[in-house]
């Protein structure tokens, strides 16, 4: 048996476990722990104005946010705290470190008027502040009757 060619096929096996090994690690240390680098839900506006609006339509408005934290967010469950407002269902649960999205959803004006404030709940995967609130507000203008 040849030793010097044996020496250099352990020497690359050697090698390569070395280098898969030292691969690992640095994907292992670029995956951060939710509870020491937590994903973080930053909205552009946490209240939105949908500004005057007549009554009797549906208006359509969304929040704009971005996972400013260091491990993935996931969305578990979206509410509203009134039957006139409607989510818009989104597919997309999960958010990566930088990624954009947008919590899309309708007023049901019929039957209102004045202001109203409504608020929108979000459960998320943040470890000690799971639950975020986002409110939007309409001025629902109420048409007067022909004389």
């Amino acid at each position: 048996m040849n030793t010097g060619k044996t020496g250099k096929i352990l020497f690359l096996l050697f090698g390569l476990i070395l280098v898969g090994a030292f691969s690992a690690f640095l994907v292992n240390k670029n995956m951060q722990d939710p509870k020491t680098h937590p994903p973080v839900m930053t909205f552009k506006e946490e209240k939105v104005n949908l500004g005057d609006v007549p009554q009797g339509p549906v208006v359509n408005g969304e929040f704009e946010f971005t996972n400013t934290g260091q491990s993935v967010l996931i969305i578990k469950k979206i509410s509203a705290a009134c039957g006139c407002t409607g989510l818009v269902a989104d597919e997309k649960k999960e958010y990566q470190p930088g990624e954009s999205g947008k919590l899309k959803f309708t007023f049901n004006t019929e039957g209102r008027s004045g202001v109203n404030e409504k608020s929108i709940s979000i459960e998320t995967n943040h470890p000690t502040q799971p639950n975020k609130m986002v409110t939007f507000t309409a001025n629902i203008i109420v048409p007067q009757p022909n004389k």
